[in-house]
């Protein structure tokens, strides 16, 4: 026996006299919806029935307006997000606070502004306020904005992402603004030079300091022009050609050592800003094989890439005068912490390390430093940083108390 002869005819024939809306195919509850608020604006109820049903009609519209509203930005929007580690965070950063939009978020960060010019106790330590978590609206010349900040999960941790929203489905706007905070940016980052620092397994930008003259940095005159030379050589266009038509790898590497305190990473900061490049920095101690690995293959191009305390690790370990030059058994040599010996040098000759980059290593230690690692193709040119003696202590001398030039005219 079917279910329908369950049911008596008068029943079947009430539900089928029944009019049904199309809408209730698409939205189940259309009808009850419109006749409650029928019901209301006819005014059929009493103050108190109807301010509950207004409740519950807000409730059982709630889920239709949040999918209107997610369809409407789903299919009439455009949306830019940006990282906590890359760059054009800090380009949107400071595009945010240069133009004081800061104060249209309800939620704010504060930090204390490194970029401290004076001494002035009144104004020791300022501070700098930024965006947090949460969203605001702003306007970019006739077009209106949506600015939001989330912490979203990257494996075990939260990690910041900025979101930034247009109407319309075309995102030219949005490179438009990314294009103005980006020359804002680099023009706040003229004549200085950018350091970068890594954090775990990605870059972060530490400061911008004033580029330092190569003049500052006292060395024999001899060494300081033959790497200056070496360099602008290699970034020479043709060069580059050169390289690409001889299948040679496109790079060159520096080792500077000597003791400690005699220049080393100061004239690599110096040459970071003769060149006009950004300089990011890695201290081998507190590495491993995956990490460096990471870092450089997150390297922009054409910039200088500092290894510092090179002598660490697994890189400390020196061949006997009569082993041969090949790779082969560098794992046994190596430590089972930090960077290995083998590691450093899949690194160094590995695709990611050979797009316009400059790569100095320093060591207070060179004779700790395997013959595989400083042969030529690896370090192309060693520049030895001495203690003072008296044709240092002379050139010190004279930059330091140096008259300045007078006018002859007057």
């Amino acid at each position: 026996m079917t279910l329908l002869s369950n049911i008596s005819p008068p029943l079947i024939q009430e539900a089928l006299s029944q009019p049904m809306s199309i809408l209730d195919l698409f939205l189940p509850g259309f009808s009850n919806i419109t006749n409650a608020a029928s019901q209301i604006l006819n005014g059929n109820m009493s103050g108190y029935t109807q301010l509950m049903c207004l409740f519950a009609l807000a409730a059982l519209l709630k889920p239709y307006v949040f999918r209107f509203i997610d369809w409407f930005i789903d299919h009439f929007t455009s949306t830019l997000r940006i990282k906590r580690y890359d760059e054009t965070y800090d380009m949107v950063q400071a595009w945010v606070s240069a133009h004081g939009l800061e104060d249209a978020a309800r939620s704010i960060r504060a930090k204390v502004n490194k970029k401290q010019r004076t001494h002035d106790s009144r104004t020791k330590k300022p501070l700098q306020y930024a965006p947090w978590e949460g969203a605001f609206y702003f306007w970019y010349g006739r077009y209106l904005l949506s600015y939001k900040t989330t912490q979203v999960d990257v494996g075990f941790r939260k990690e910041e992402q900025i979101s930034i929203t247009c109407v319309g489905r075309s995102s030219q706007i949005l490179k438009c603004l990314m294009e103005d905070c980006r020359r804002e940016y680099l023009d706040g980052l003229k004549n200085k030079t950018t350091i970068y620092s890594h954090r775990e397994n990605h870059w972060k930008k530490e400061k911008a300091v004033d580029a330092r003259p190569l003049t500052t940095v006292i060395l024999d005159e001899g060494q300081k022009g033959q790497l200056i030379n070496d360099i602008n050589k290699f970034l020479d266009p043709d060069t580059k050609i050169r390289y690409a038509d001889h299948s040679i790898p496109y790079k060159r590497g520096y080792l500077l050592h000597g003791p400690p305190g005699t220049g080393k990473t100061s004239f690599s900061l110096s040459i970071a800003g003769a060149l006009d490049m950004d300089i990011y920095v890695v201290s081998i101690p507190s590495m491993n094989d995956e990490k460096l690995n990471d870092l450089f293959g997150a390297l922009p191009d054409k910039c200088v890439v500092l290894l510092e305390d090179i002598d660490a690790a697994g890189a400390t370990w020196s061949r006997d005068s009569d082993a041969d030059d090949s790779d082969s058994d560098l794992e046994t040599r190596s430590p089972k912490k930090g960077v290995t010996l083998s590691g450093l040098l899949n690194v160094l000759d590995g695709v990611s390390s050979q797009d316009d980059r400059i790569l100095i290593m320093t060591t207070n230690h060179p004779e700790k430093l395997d013959d595989a690692l400083t042969r030529p193709g690896r370090v192309d040119l060693k520049i030895a940083f001495q203690l003072v003696n008296e044709s240092i202590a002379n050139e010190i001398y004279h930059f330091m108390f140096k008259q300045p030039e007078l006018d002859h005219g007057n």
